[in-house]
């Protein structure tokens, strides 16, 4: 079995082909994207009157949002530009805060990578975010690719999405493939805050960049099983067990630093974060966080873990020591630590 293109590798098939392959209806998608063009300073005017933007209609919408991000910054060069790929099926709330916290110049590079996906330190960095944010008299845009995408529809997320939208120094330009279904990821308060003007700007351009992420799309498919199964298990569990859990999780989340880049080498959430963790270790940890107490128990609730393949065992290359590790990517791992509260 063939191993599948990387990124690169299909962007410069991609390219190659396009070199060979003539665009059809060239000249009348060009004229398309000029039409929509021409609607830039009644856009402008629309986001300067508090309204966020939805732009729909078939085609890839990349274009029209790269040329209007020009427009925008020609106009205001002081002002702070976040780009979100909503496609990317490894986009977290948490890079869209980070990437809001380094644009406005809350946190710099340093800082902002060291911020886990916990949910306490996602709340917390978020807090600090629309502060700053409220405070701030410079000009954030923010432009969301496919604001339906995979790991934005969860009610947080959207709800993050729709504060941050509705502060006054932030612009919303946002894109989705299918108008009809925008509106079911919303409640009311949601919407309101989004405050959105609804523009159809059919391209009827291929989605290559979208398509690039298919194969990611597969992998996290296979992996979103394994994290409903593990979901199950965990809230069967008793508390002390999901505690002894989430310290291995946390651990592991820290050491991975929320970015381990597949063997693709294009970047991209790892299958599996950080090396684990030896018993000692574990126990030690939960000993400090009064979780328990006795190493009787804590193998008990590992052999556990193991029989339901939460956990899976591991040798340290220096040490030849045994470690358990959590086998799931570090945004899986970050999700089920809301389980374990």
């Amino acid at each position: 079995m063939s191993k599948p293109l990387t990124k690169r590798q299909k962007r410069a098939a991609v390219a190659e082909a396009d070199e060979v392959i003539p665009v059809k209806h060239f000249n009348e998608k060009q004229d398309l994207l000029l039409r929509h063009g021409a609607r830039f300073p009644s856009w402008a005017c629309s986001l300067h009157e508090g309204f966020s933007m939805l732009l729909y209609g078939f085609g890839s919408k990349r274009p029209v949002l790269s040329a209007f991000m020009k427009y925008l910054m020609e106009a205001d060069e002081e002002a702070a530009v976040v780009v979100v790929l909503g496609y990317s099926p490894h986009f977290t709330a948490k890079e869209l805060l980070v990437q809001l916290s380094q644009a406005s110049g809350l946190t710099g590079e340093e800082e902002a990578l060291n911020v886990t996906g916990s949910k306490k330190s996602v709340a917390s960095l978020a807090r600090k975010v629309v502060g700053h944010l409220e405070s701030s008299n410079r000009t954030v845009f923010v432009f969301l690719n496919n604001i339906e995408g995979q790991n934005l529809r969860t009610d947080d997320c959207q709800e993050l999405i729709a504060r941050i939208a509705s502060l006054k120094s932030v612009h919303l330009v946002a894109t989705v493939d299918n108008a009809s279904v925008a509106p079911l990821l919303w409640d009311q308060k949601t919407a309101d805050r989004l405050n959105l003007h609804y523009h159809h700007v059919p391209t009827y351009c291929s989605y290559e960049d979208e398509l690039m992420y298919q194969n990611d799309i597969a992998f996290e498919e296979n992996d979103g099983r394994r994290l409903q199964a593990a979901s199950v298990v965990l809230s069967s569990l008793t508390q002390t067990a999901r505690a002894v859990f989430r310290e291995l999780g946390e651990s592991q989340i820290a050491e991975g630093g929320g970015d381990h880049a597949r063997s693709d080498g294009d970047g991209g959430e790892g299958s599996a974060s950080g090396t684990g963790m030896a018993f000692a270790e574990l126990f030690a940890s939960c000993r400090e966080q009064l979780i328990l107490s006795n190493e009787i128990t804590l193998r008990s609730h590992l052999e556990e873990f193991l029989d339901h393949d939460l956990v899976c065992l591991s040798e340290s290359p220096d040490t030849r020591t045994a470690l358990y590790k959590i086998p799931l990517r570090v945004a899986d791992i970050e999700r089920l630590m809301d389980l374990c509260l």
